[in-house]
């Protein structure tokens, strides 16, 4: 029985209408600085702190970066956030998700520039929130899915997972014993070497997500796309 729907956040409830902003500090990093990139970007996500800009410095060194780099990275976080928007139909399928179950919110994201949570009313929609930058996890870790999981309370067979990442929402959420739902709005081909077995649902967007809700609840699990 499902009793708690976890969502993801970014390009699954909200996206930022200038796109990915860490694509966007990889351009502005030298071909040498892009090397440690993915070092960057996890720290960025896996530990709190108190704004972009002491972030990026503190990468100064490390980086070779200049303090143009540092204001121009700092923007981009900022732009971001101030572009931060539901998705059509994401704030009617929150509000019509928790006339059925809990919700919670579960997202590999910093801990800085994130006062659109309030500006949207994601925060209030959605009380219940585990950050990757306060809780050290990053999905697809296990610690990540069990540090929402206690909580909420519940056991792995009561939560549902809703995101559109395959490897960081799908694939954790299975490994964790949750229920998945993939958020396939581009019409993605499945990953080739998808387990037979696996147990998933597919959905188009957020709109069909409260119903399909209800039919797992009421004993409904299948692998078909909802759309």
């Amino acid at each position: 029985m499902i009793r708690a729907v976890v969502f993801d956040l970014w390009n699954t409830l909200v996206h930022s209408r200038h796109g990915d902003p860490f694509r966007h500090l990889q351009r502005l990093l030298t071909e040498d600085q892009r090397e440690r990139y993915p070092e960057f970007r996890q720290e960025a996500m896996d530990r709190p702190h108190p704004d972009a800009r002491t972030f990026i410095a503190g990468w100064m060194d490390r980086l070779g970066l200049t303090g143009e780099q540092i204001l121009a990275m700092a923007d981009v976080f900022q732009t971001a956030a101030d572009d931060a928007a539901w998705f059509p139909e994401a704030e009617a399928a929150v509000a019509a998700t928790r006339k059925v179950a809990r919700v919670g919110l579960l997202s590999n994201t910093q801990s800085f520039d994130m006062a659109f949570l309030d500006r949207l009313g994601l925060a209030r929609a959605i009380p219940t929130r585990c950050l990757s930058a306060l809780t050290g996890h990053l999905k697809p870790e296990p610690g990540a899915f069990e540090d929402m999981q206690r909580r909420l309370g519940l056991f792995p067979g009561e939560i549902a997972m809703v995101g559109d990442s395959w490897r960081d929402d799908v694939t954790g959420a299975l490994q964790a014993g949750w229920t998945a739902i993939w958020v396939n709005r581009e019409g993605r081909p499945r990953p080739e070497d998808l387990d037979p077995e696996a147990e998933f649902l597919e959905v188009p967007d957020l709109s069909r997500v409260p119903d399909a809700i209800r039919g797992l609840q009421e004993g409904a699990r299948c692998s078909t796309c909802l759309g």
